[in-house]
């Protein structure tokens, strides 16, 4: 386990996969080492464009993280390798039901996070930017929620998006996805000072997570598409 941690440090996925692929080969039901495994295959799942191979990857990812949360349903890190594989297959489900199901599960998921352990930062992010999506929907899509997929889940706002994000930023102020979540969610609202200065923190962060590169120039082109 600390060989894949000390390699996932230095960026090299695929590696610290092999690593925690070994620690379960020992033991299949160490739930540390299940909860990394979810996490790097979901890390190279994020990364393949060929969706069928995607797919494929998810249900791997998805199957250490649901044998974890089986293990240990008080784990936290658990129930997030979860909530990472839902956000990931939501944003290729075929079909607008598929979505809102989807939502439904990373809504039920993050409140459970929060409820473990009310200082995990991710969980709040997590909430907030499942308020800003929901948020975004136009009428047409809400008027067909409501009439074929069971309708968009109560208490949806801009308000409460604003509200997670900002408990979580002020459990993790130097976490990129954090950061550029609020920014997405400011820009949305039409508030652009604020949002700038916020990308232009995050831009000049430290890498801490394998995906903070690539967040970063989501950062870098939230920016540009502002400031043009």
């Amino acid at each position: 386990m600390e060989e894949g941690r000390v390699l996932e440090g230095e960026f090299k996925i695929e590696e610290a996969l092999k690593k925690y692929e070994t620690a379960l080969q020992q033991d299949a039901d160490f739930v540390p080492a299940l909860v990394r495994a979810s996490r790097m295959t979901s890390n190279i799942a994020a990364h393949i464009k060929d969706l069928p191979k995607r797919k494929e990857q998810l249900a791997i990812a998805e199957k250490y993280s649901k044998r974890a949360v089986a293990l240990n349903a008080d784990n936290p890190d658990a129930h997030f390798s979860l909530l990472v594989v839902l956000g990931l297959q939501s944003e290729i489900a075929p079909s607008p039901r598929e979505k809102l199901k989807d939502a439904k599960l990373i809504k039920s998921e993050a409140d459970k996070i929060i409820s473990l352990d009310p200082k995990y930062a991710l969980g709040y992010f997590v909430l907030g930017k499942w308020h800003y999506e929901l948020s975004k929907l136009t009428w047409v899509e809400r008027v067909a929620c409501d009439l074929f997929y069971g309708g968009v889940p109560e208490g949806v706002s801009m308000e409460e998006s604003f509200k997670n994000f900002n408990i979580a930023l002020k459990l993790d102020p130097d976490q990129i996805i954090i950061l550029y979540g609020k920014a997405a969610a400011l820009h949305y609202e039409g508030k652009d000072q604020e949002a700038i200065r916020i990308l232009e923190r995050a831009i000049t962060l430290p890498l801490r997570d394998v995906d903070d590169e690539f967040r970063k120039e989501r950062c870098r082109n939230l920016l540009k598409e502002i400031k043009d």
